[in-house]
């Protein structure tokens, strides 16, 4: 495990500083407080750009990301991301409308008058713990970290998964609370999805889907040409 965080360091670093950051100012300031005093800071660039950029943690993206690369990294790691996702999703989802089903989003505590609304974004008003797009970010982009494990690449992911959380808050959908509880879902999920992959001793296990059908199709051919 040691390994593992420090091969990761930088994305650890970055996305702990974010969730840090997050909870700290809740524990100061309260919830309420804290969104209002964030939400001041605001502009219609940020408006446009948080927009659309919060689809980034959509489960659409994540899986588009995934079947991209099937046939490019190796079986164990596929593996180990597809349960990263699914693993990530069915925990938030059980806590969103199981566990804290009652758990109202910003919209329900203050009025139009209080903060910044985006124009064209439709404010849902329940479920709101924890956030599911953060719960997918920080999963999938701390999974690409690990794909991809190159100083540049693991900060360049785990700045996205942060701007996906704080898009959300940003946007008013969740408070800061929200988000977090989705980063340490979604960076708990790949630890778990990790220690249950890494350690299986499958040969194939360690080809790429690419190589392994290419093997069969030539085990076929050699067997047909003997015939």
């Amino acid at each position: 495990m040691q390994k593992l965080f420090i091969d990761l360091k930088y994305y650890f670093t970055v996305i702990l500083l974010f969730i840090g950051i997050a909870l700290f100012g809740v524990l100061i300031y309260g919830k309420l407080n804290f969104h209002l005093l964030v939400n001041q800071f605001n502009s219609p660039f940020q408006d446009i750009f948080f927009k659309y950029f919060t689809n980034v943690g959509d489960g659409l993206f994540a899986v588009l990301i995934l079947l991209i690369l099937l046939f490019l990294v190796k079986i164990r790691t596929f593996f180990m991301g597809l349960s990263t996702f699914l693993l990530s999703g069915i925990v938030c989802q059980l806590m969103k409308k199981v566990i804290f089903v009652n758990q109202l989003r910003p919209s329900k505590f203050f009025s139009p008058d209080q903060l910044h609304y985006v124009e064209g974004v439709v404010l849902h008003s329940n479920n709101s713990f924890p956030s599911g797009h953060s719960t997918t970010a920080f999963a999938i982009f701390l999974f690409l970290a690990y794909v991809f494990k190159k100083k540049h690449y693991q900060i360049i992911f785990a700045v996205i998964a942060c701007l996906t959380a704080y898009s959300r808050v940003y946007l008013s959908q969740h408070f800061f609370g929200d988000v977090a509880a989705g980063g340490l879902i979604g960076i708990g999920s790949f630890l778990i999805s990790y220690f249950i992959f890494f350690p299986i001793k499958i040969k194939w296990f360690d080809k790429t889907f690419k190589n392994l059908f290419k093997n069969k199709s030539k085990n076929e051919k050699v067997s047909v040409e003997l015939i």
